[in-house]
């Protein structure tokens, strides 16, 4: 009688075990056996076994070499499949970026599509689908999809797959998993784009090895954000938490894209950048170059200086809010803290608790114009990992545009 309730936990346990394991070496991307016994607090018999098994099923591989930080005689090291990849998709108001990562976490390829103007759903849908189809053409033959995750600029029911708002987009109450998902015959994840980047920083770049931190998304329609507490994401009731673009740090009648005035993303505004230097349009990269350029010249300071007293300002509140041991700044948030570094310190200085500052630092981001793919992947990974042996792996083959 006891019997199939027994099977039944050791089961979960093998389960939970897996996951684990798989866990670690997503994280670390290479550990050795005895690494990811002593880590997962698992015996290295088990460990051989469980590691079999995920090898077996094309998600690790095990090679000969040293791990970080032993010494001493070559061992077994286990390492994320280059075989298993996602694709990411970033909606933004100017472009669609479509990149496939791998489960290392590396991004092998990115395409970016311009736009004329603000997509609707369908339009969005169909050219992903187009740049995903294109994507899958380049695949090795062996590669395994794990599924897409989309970075979006506002608010998830991620148990929906429902774009609730994204104000930069005008989209409302957008089915988009389930849109994505019949187009490509892919299974499809969303998520806070802001959330998703803090996460990718938070793991795998500026804020890995810390426990409390905020990060700043600078991004072409508008400023989210992400806040680590603990080492937990902070979601809020709905998931919707993290909105500190929205934070109003003026009387400004300036509006955000959510009609919030003197907010922090109306008054320091990337388009505004835009404009003053004439251009009409730039990456992170073409941006930032011309920044540096032109920082002397009058009118550029003048709004450098304008826009880096409200980002210290901003700084300020969020440091006497949630206390945190870094502050990530990606984007053009990170050009205006490196050519007014100064104006920012000062501003922070002047707002934030002397205590509470001086235990916080202000980081650049680590990942670049990777953050997005790398913290969209999460999402599909995820799923993997929490599943090992039952997610559905697509080859390459079956995805093709509706």
């Amino acid at each position: 009688m006891n019997q199939p309730r027994a099977m039944n936990g050791l089961t979960r346990l093998k389960r939970a075990n897996l996951t684990e394991l798989l866990r670690l070496i997503h994280f670390h991307g290479e550990l050795s056996r005895s690494q990811l016994a002593e880590e997962a607090n698992i015996t290295r018999s088990s460990v051989l076994g469980l590691v079999a098994e995920l090898e077996d099923r094309g998600l690790v591989e095990q090679v000969t070499g040293l791990a970080t930080g032993e010494i001493g005689r070559p061992s077994t090291l286990v390492r994320p499949s280059e075989n298993i990849v996602v694709f990411t998709v970033a909606p933004l108001y100017d472009s669609i970026v479509v990149a496939t990562v791998t489960f290392a976490g590396k991004v092998v390829r990115r395409d970016t599509r311009i736009l004329q103007e603000l997509p609707t759903p369908q339009e969005f849908t169909r050219a992903a689908a187009e740049l995903i189809a294109e994507q899958t053409l380049q695949l090795d033959p062996n590669a395994l999809i794990a599924g897409i995750g989309v970075a979006i600029p506002g608010h998830v029911r991620m148990d929906e797959g429902v774009v609730r708002n994204a104000y930069s987009l005008a989209w409302n109450d957008v089915p988009l998993a389930q849109m994505l998902s019949e187009a490509t015959a892919l299974p499809t994840w969303l998520a806070n784009d802001g959330s998703l980047a803090s996460l990718a920083e938070y793991r795998f770049g500026a804020g890995k090895g810390l426990s409390n931190l905020i990060l700043l998304l600078g991004a072409v329609g508008g400023i989210g954000g992400g806040i680590i507490v603990d080492g937990n994401l902070v979601r809020g009731r709905d998931g919707f938490a993290g909105e500190l673009g929205h934070a109003p740090i003026s009387d400004d009648e300036r509006s955000s894209y959510a009609g919030i005035p003197g907010s922090l993303d109306s008054m320091v505004n990337r388009l505004e950048l835009i404009n003053a230097l004439g251009l009409a349009r730039a990456d992170d990269e073409t941006l930032a170059a011309a920044v540096r350029r032109r920082a002397h010249e009058p009118e550029l300071s003048a709004l450098l200086e304008h826009q880096a007293d409200y980002l210290g300002r901003a700084l300020g509140m969020f440091i006497n809010m949630f206390n945190p041991e870094a502050i990530v700044l990606t984007g053009y948030l990170r050009i205006i803290f490196e050519v007014r570094r100064d104006r920012v310190m000062q501003s922070v200085r002047r707002d934030a608790l002397a205590q509470l500052a001086e235990g916080c630092e202000i980081r650049l981001d680590a990942l670049g114009a990777d953050i997005l793919s790398i913290g969209a992947a999460e999402l599909p990974l995820g799923q993997l990992i929490g599943n090992p042996t039952e997610h559905p792996l697509a080859k390459g083959a079956v995805t093709t545009p509706a």
